[in-house]
């Protein structure tokens, strides 16, 4: 049985990609969802993208704010989270994200550690790798 806390965590990875999907796809909502997508990361958020690139939270934050609107036909997809460690701070978890736009899609397998602060889950950690073969 799942802890409170993983099934948080689980639903905070669905939820921040819905946030994604609202920024950079420019929806009438998009405004609070870069809101609350930017509350969701701690301070010291670090991660690692699929180019191998290492960045904080002020690159992550200036992708989110300068890429608004950018990508009208984008959709994601998560899947497949499972947890992979836990704590009374934090829990890691690893997901499949589907990005379907323009006709083609992109998978990659992510582990994101996220840790809980007053109770509310914050994104510490994201380490993401490209499927070698997209759909």
């Amino acid at each position: 049985m799942r802890s409170e806390r993983e099934l948080i965590a689980h639903y905070s990875v669905t939820e921040l990609h819905q946030w994604i999907e609202e920024v950079f796809t420019g929806r009438a909502g998009y405004p609070s969802a870069l809101d609350r997508l930017l509350a969701s990361f701690s301070d010291s958020f670090s991660m690692v993208t699929m180019k191998g690139q290492p960045v904080g939270l002020s690159e992550v934050e200036s992708l989110f704010r300068n890429n608004t609107g950018i990508r009208p036909d984008l959709r994601i997809e998560t899947d497949a989270c499972e947890t992979l460690d836990q704590s009374e701070t934090s829990v890691t978890c690893r997901y499949r994200e589907t990005h379907h736009e323009n006709g083609a899609t992109h998978v990659s397998w992510s582990i994101a550690i996220i840790e809980f602060e007053s109770g509310q889950p914050r994104w510490r950690y994201l380490q993401e790798t490209a499927v070698a073969e997209s759909l």
